[in-house]
């Protein structure tokens, strides 16, 4: 589990040490008094795990994973072997048992892949205990990084990429199952809605970076000097040009 912890305490040109820095501040905050073997989180749809859930199972919350993909949960369980507050299914949140509560729920880059997302929201906040929170992260659907991925699919780039990058490794990604695209295209304005619909409030944000896409991640996000740039310029925009957005929520009535 170490080599995919200290993977993901490094930058990269999604911004996934930004939102890590976000989710834990979060959970920080949320429960400021207690330790954290006693916040129960339930990373849904939390993939290989080497993003969020190994580096949280790390800092010792007591977490368990879900996710439909059983190539990505072998994968998690095999990176956290050994780890007593470690727990990953393959299974859907509503399949979970009826009575299980948690003081965090995750729901990282997944709503986007979903063609009914407030399902498992509603289903999601449904989990939550009392005072808990909903952390959530998303792409910006009409950000650099859809537009960039639509160009980099059109022209059929991965071809050229693959002829010339023969022999060469492949960093880990947060998920083994690459078969799932992006079926849900949001806005904040949307997102704002969907929340309100789900009886969420959003009570923080952040932003992930400024480019993501593959044309960007193949020229320019090769040097870590762009990445960094790339994180921080994305905090001092409008959020609208950010590749992605982070959001913190908790029930309206449960404020």
């Amino acid at each position: 589990m170490s080599g995919a912890v200290r993977e993901a305490e490094r930058e990269n040109l999604w911004g996934y040490l930004k939102r890590l820095r976000f989710v834990r501040r979060a959970i920080a905050e949320a429960f400021p008094s207690r330790h954290p073997s006693s916040v129960r989180v339930l990373d849904a749809g939390c993939g290989n795990g080497t993003q969020l859930a190994l580096p949280l199972i790390k800092d010792g919350y007591n977490l368990t994973g879900v996710d439909t993909d059983e190539s990505s949960i072998e994968h998690a369980r095999k990176l956290a072997a050994g780890a007593a507050n470690a727990k990953f299914f393959r299974q859907r949140v509503d399949e979970l048992p009826p009575d299980e509560r948690y003081e965090v729920v995750i729901l990282s880059e997944v709503l986007e892949h979903l063609t009914e997302p407030r399902a498992l929201l509603q289903d999601c906040v449904r989990r939550l205990s009392e005072g808990g929170i909903l952390l959530v992260t998303v792409p910006n659907g009409y950000g650099e990084f859809e537009l960039d991925s639509w160009l980099f699919r059109t022209f059929r780039l991965q071809r050229v990429l693959d002829a010339l990058a023969r022999g060469s490794t492949r960093a880990v990604g947060s998920t083994d199952n690459e078969e799932n695209g992006h079926v849900q295209f949001f806005t904040r304005g949307r997102l704002r809605k969907l929340f309100a619909e789900c009886g969420l409030k959003i009570y923080r944000e952040g932003a992930s970076s400024l480019w993501s896409g593959p044309l960007v991640g193949h020229t320019l996000g090769r040097s870590a000097g762009f990445i960094d740039w790339n994180a921080r310029t994305a905090d001092k925009l409008p959020p609208v040009f950010a590749s992605g957005w982070f959001f913190a929520l908790r029930p309206i009535d449960k404020e």
